[in-house]
């Protein structure tokens, strides 16, 4: 029960971390950048300030694979704030949902949770939200198809990086634990970004012209931080199959934001769409309760 409650928690989290996105003019490599020094400085903060908490965890080589999980996540989250660019929230994070049938079924196949799971009702669920990111497939006119493409294509991309990272983190979970493995995930992230823009952007510059929309940027790393380790406690107790597929519940949570928030979809134009989507949702989530064997 406890690796449900993280996983659910975790989805909360997941929903409000990329708010700040929204009232940022940051541009998506500089936003990205900011928000893994806060999630970078929180994961440190809490490393130091409480011990106690990993002094059964050692530095392994398995903890290379979190290096290679944190440039992956790095690419990833920068395609995903560009999707939110072109689509805006709700749309944007249906697509990147998609990570969770990726992640169910590379947990599956190569961690073998076939022995914790039911392929078939994970997979099931699975396509049922792939069928809700089809719903929220929603265009904004003519002259907008290009953009929106782009939007899709970096969505999509984000949840395939965002889905393989994930089946990283429950076997670095498994095999070293979470405190040590944040630190070492969220340094490689920071590090990544800081090396793309150095040869990419003037930080200095940028940071200077958009100085305003730091803290918001800072905040959605704080806001990710418990995200993360949510997520990474769920993996301690529920197969990663089941536990990342829970954490798909943010689908629900940024829907609602994106359309009563931020007024991205006209529920008076495409309710029934809003309607098919949302329940698409819901099913996937109800199926996968039936996954535990």
């Amino acid at each position: 029960m406890l690796g449900y409650i993280y996983a659910i928690g975790s989805s909360l989290f997941f929903s409000l971390y990329i708010i700040p996105r929204k009232l940022s003019k940051l541009t998506p490599e500089l936003f990205s950048f900011l928000m893994s020094f806060g999630f970078f400085i929180g994961t440190v903060f809490i490393y130091l300030t409480f011990p106690s908490t990993h002094l059964n965890e050692q530095f392994s080589p398995i903890l290379y694979w979190s290096v290679a999980a944190g440039i992956i996540w790095a690419i990833s989250f920068v395609s995903f704030v560009k999707s939110i660019d072109y689509l805006g929230l709700a749309r944007s994070n249906q697509w990147k949902n998609l990570q969770g049938p990726i992640g169910v079924l590379l947990a599956l196949l190569l961690l073998g949770e076939s022995a914790q799971a039911n392929p078939f009702f994970a997979i099931i669920s699975a396509l049922f939200i792939f069928s809700s990111a089809l719903a929220f497939t929603i265009s904004n006119g003519n002259d907008k198809v290009t953009e929106e493409k782009h939007g899709v294509i970096f969505a999509l991309l984000s949840g395939l990086g965002f889905g393989t990272v994930a089946v990283i983190q429950k076997y670095v979970t498994s095999n070293i634990g979470v405190y040590t493995q944040q630190v070492v995930w969220s340094g490689t992230i920071f590090v990544s970004l800081f090396i793309y823009l150095l040869f990419r952007k003037n930080i200095a510059n940028l940071i200077i012209q958009s100085k305003k929309d730091i803290p918001l940027a800072f905040l959605g790393g704080l806001v990710y931080l418990g995200a993360s380790y949510f997520q990474l406690f769920s993996y301690k107790y529920i197969a990663a199959s089941i536990g990342f597929t829970l954490i798909q519940m943010n689908a629900l949570w940024t829907i609602l934001i994106g359309i009563f928030v931020f007024k991205e979809v006209s529920l008076k134009i495409h309710y029934k769409r809003v309607f098919i989507g949302l329940m698409c949702t819901i099913a996937g989530i109800i199926i996968l309760a039936f996954a535990k064997l």
